[in-house]
């Protein structure tokens, strides 16, 4: 399910459907991700489909994650535009900024909650304590709450999600 055209990369795509578990698909996972970000300016494109068709997104001027010895750690930078509102960078409260995050899974607890978010939350992220953007989430109604506060308030609006990065 990924892709690459014109030099923009689909790093992480959902949609509701039945095609995959938890209806996630990651391209290569982080340390490809990292590999392709090092040392490079790149920008993180963010889009969120509703199930009415509307599209939101985020451009993030600089993006770029860490290595497995720095649990992935996730960087942005610069100016955040568009029509979901920066959620990542610029939360509102220092609890949910999600830049210099470390990524955390089921069995890796590496965010600043009391408890881990991932198993919390169920998906794998950059949580801080927890989150205020999170587009991991499982497909269902009661289950993904928030995805992107609170321009996207529960699962049940979305139809897809993705993650693009592009190099300057």
């Amino acid at each position: 399910m990924s892709r690459c055209t014109r030099q923009v990369l689909l790093v992480n795509r959902g949609a509701h459907s039945s095609m995959a578990p938890n209806n996630t698909f990651v391209f290569g996972g982080n340390e490809v991700v990292h590999q392709l970000t090092k040392g490079k300016n790149s920008f993180l494109y963010v889009s969120i489909t509703l199930v009415n068709g509307s599209r939101l997104y985020e451009l993030y001027d600089r993006f770029s994650i860490s290595n497995e010895g720095d649990k992935y750690r996730l960087f942005l930078a610069g100016d955040a535009t568009g029509t979901l509102g920066d959620k990542m960078l610029n939360s509102g409260s220092s609890s949910y900024v999600l830049s210099g995050m470390y990524f955390t899974t089921y069995d890796r607890d590496n965010d600043r909650g009391g408890k881990n978010c991932a198993v919390d939350w169920r998906g794998g992220w950059w949580f801080n304590a927890c989150y205020s953007a999170f587009l991991n989430g499982p497909w269902s109604t009661e289950r993904w709450c928030c995805p992107w506060h609170p321009t996207v308030r529960d699962g049940t609006s979305i139809k897809e999600t993705s993650l693009m990065i592009k190099r300057h």
